[in-house]
């Protein structure tokens, strides 16, 4: 049984991960912006040209990262936009003569084209790729993989993520509690759970290298193998072995995962910061909700009920309807207004849920929300202090499509878990803190708390 205490311990030996000497460029293909949640320092595109590709080559840090807001798209769309994007990194990669890794970072409660996105990578590599590695704990989310089973942290409880209500995702769910049943589930039995290969906690806990580099020797023709990690020593340790191997050998590895094993493999893992150090004038900063996860709904609550926020609601019905401009029209000129005198809004979707038996139906309804809230940014007539947008597939049509952003930094996080960006040059409004808030991260007090820590709300 998965226990706090478990969870806790930890070896406690000195860890040299001898990351200045892995010499392989590690590109972050996230399925949505909130993968930046646990580093710090790093360039993010949202455009994946051979020309921003190689900028990330020749970037300083280890690492970079490409948004492909792949779960907002179906399987034929996320496959042709993954089959570009592979050949584009091949090419750049025989350009400079630099090796790189893919990390196809996805949700830690296992929504995205989950199998499908590695599957893609590879079959277009001029090479196959001998293994695809799961690892979906994040554990700033209380996300952890324990005996083959992905667990997550509820009200107190550590329960299968299968029970949980992400498991009914409406385009993304799924019955499967091991890990290993899950891919057989996601690859429609192309993968078989008995194949399906393991790291197990034991072996990291005792420090067991020969048993993982025998595991690492052995895999061959895109073998699936499931990790287990409880905590960052953890993960550190297998990125370790992986480090050590790769440095000794030429396999090639790819790796679906949530945010813990990346900042495991990168130089500048994340740090809080506060989004007052990055104000440039005196409007009003603008918070948008557009996720309808419960944890989401519960913090919008508080929010409303617990500062001096102007809220305002956007009636998702409407885009079901002939009057769907004007409606936004007036949403954007009261928005505007009350940015423009200096007060703090939050505009959020309505909580009614819009849900079809056609799974293509509903990800073509939730598109067309996060397509009304990205005509709100648009609209806008005045920079806003700061946005903070709430939810996962938003968040990335804000940012490209509602602030133009092709480049941004990554400057930390608003609170363990939540990423900020600084726009970049091209946007709509640059130089401005962005942030990324998950829709299923923190408590019910967190976007309170730290809207109050950030704004100038007293």
């Amino acid at each position: 049984m998965l226990t706090e205490s478990l969870i806790n311990e930890t070896v406690n030996d000195h860890i040299s991960k001898n990351l200045n000497d892995f010499n392989y460029k590690i590109i972050v293909l996230d399925d949505d912006p909130t993968g930046t949640q646990t580093v710090k320092d790093l360039p993010v595109y949202t455009e994946w040209s051979e020309a921003l590709i190689e900028d990330g080559f020749k970037q300083e840090n280890n690492m970079f990262y490409i948004l492909t807001n792949s779960r907002a798209l179906n399987e034929v769309e996320t496959t042709e936009l993954h089959q570009e994007i592979s050949h584009h990194i091949a090419s750049v990669s025989r350009k400079l003569d630099h090796p790189y890794i893919i990390i196809s970072r996805g949700d830690s409660t296992l929504r995205g084209h989950f199998y499908l996105e590695p599957k893609v990578l590879s079959e277009a590599s001029n090479e196959t790729f001998d293994a695809v590695f799961y690892l979906p704990a994040f554990f700033e989310g209380s996300r952890y993989t324990y005996q083959g089973v992905h667990y997550l942290k509820e009200e107190g409880r550590y329960i299968p993520v299968s029970e949980s209500e992400f498991a009914n995702d409406t385009t993304f769910g799924f019955d499967s509690e091991t890990m290993a049943s899950f891919i057989e589930e996601k690859s429609d039995g192309e993968i078989n759970a008995k194949d399906v290969k393991r790291i197990s906690l034991t072996q990291i806990r005792e420090r067991d290298t020969l048993g993982i580099e025998k595991v690492l020797n052995e895999v061959s023709h895109f073998d699936a193998v499931v990790v287990d990690a409880l905590n960052d020593e953890d993960m550190n340790y297998f990125a370790t072995c992986l480090i050590a191997f790769l440095n000794k050998n030429e396999k090639r590895f790819m790796f679906r995962t949530a945010a813990s094993f990346v900042k495991a493999k990168c130089q500048t893992p994340g740090e809080i910061i506060n989004l007052k150090n990055y104000s440039d004038q005196n409007h009003g900063g603008l918070i948008i909700v557009g996720s309808h996860v419960k944890k989401t709904s519960a913090q919008l609550n508080d929010l409303i009920v617990n500062s001096n926020i102007n809220a305002v609601e956007f009636d998702v019905k409407a885009v079901t309807s002939d009057y769907l401009q004007s409606y936004i029209d007036d949403q954007i000129v009261k928005v505007s207004e009350l940015i423009h005198s200096g007060k703090d809004v939050v505009v959020y979707t309505s909580r009614d849920v819009i849900k079809t038996e056609d799974l293509s139906n509903n990800l073509s309804i939730s598109t067309n929300i996060s397509n009304a809230l990205v005509e709100i940014v648009k609209g806008l007539t005045i920079k806003p202090q700061f946005i903070i947008e709430k939810g996962g597939i938003t968040s990335s049509d804000v940012a490209t499509k509602g602030l133009g952003i092709k480049k941004a930094q990554v400057i930390g996080q608003i609170t363990q878990g939540v990423p900020v960006w600084l726009t970049g040059e091209e946007a709509k409004y640059n130089k401005m803190p962005y942030v990324i808030f998950p829709g299923n991260i923190g408590e019910v007090d967190t976007l309170t708390e730290v809207y109050k820590m950030n704004s100038n709300e007293l």
